[in-house]
């Protein structure tokens, strides 16, 4: 039975990470812009919206013109984990991947003993103590948190779950300029096979007039924040 309305996916929100039992590893990013990209594609699509902002999940229980199903996540395993059997419920025609995911998770904490310049390159030698606890205790005089890589969700829709709709990307650089951004953009959206990709940076993000690049294979388009979701959404029927 062919489909009556194109179904997207949508990820919003930052991914926290335990370092205890009561402290995270995150980032500053809320999930407002898978919101506002959830509603406007919600007029000409159905929605699936992950997200790790609770107040978004209690927003959309009081409906929508469309339903937008909602499903919560917190951590990069979490999400990784959610996606690839959310993308085995159908047919998806896009997927708007907005969540600010952390590059690294939590691999231990260390009270600093000592530490020395090991050299004049930047190098140290530090002596550390493992410091992990239920709850760290806050009497430590320098405590390090090391950090070890995630993989790239971005990167796994083409390569490990066999996603072949339309992919839009996301992507924030901080102290470049508009060039270096459209350059860096470009490759990242061909290194994840993305076939957009929304590119700013943090000034970009406070700056007096919020805005970002959208930026395809052949055309880079600025336009202002308040209206990338309707941007997109026009992104989207355009390649339907």
């Amino acid at each position: 039975m062919k489909k009556v309305r194109p179904q997207v996916l949508i990820t919003a929100g930052n991914t926290r990470e335990n370092i205890d039992s009561v402290r995270w590893w995150s980032n500053i990013f809320t999930g407002q812009t898978g919101l506002d990209i959830a509603y406007a594609m919600s007029s000409v699509a159905d929605v699936c919206l992950l997200t790790s902002n609770l107040e978004h999940v209690r927003e959309l229980t009081v409906g929508t013109e469309h339903k937008i199903e909602v499903y919560y996540f917190q951590s990069h395993a979490d999400l990784i984990s959610l996606i690839p059997r959310r993308l085995s419920d159908g047919s998806f025609d896009a997927v708007f991947m907005t969540a600010a995911v952390s590059d690294y998770i939590p691999d231990g904490a260390y009270t600093v003993l000592s530490r020395k310049e090991a050299n004049d390159r930047g190098q140290e030698v530090w002596i550390v103590e493992n410091a992990q606890q239920e709850k760290i205790s806050s009497a430590h005089q320098t405590l390090a948190i090391v950090g070890k890589p995630t993989a790239k969700v971005i990167d796994q829709f083409r390569t490990v779950w066999n996603y072949r709709g339309l992919l839009f990307k996301f992507k924030l650089e901080v102290g470049v300029d508009e060039a270096e951004l459209i350059a860096v953009a470009q490759a990242s959206r061909d290194h994840s096979q993305a076939d957009v990709i929304v590119a700013n940076t943090l000034e970009m993000v406070h700056g007096p007039e919020p805005s970002a690049l959208i930026i395809d294979q052949n055309t880079v388009i600025k336009v202002p924040r308040h209206q990338l979701a309707q941007a997109l959404k026009d992104e989207f029927l355009k390649r339907l």
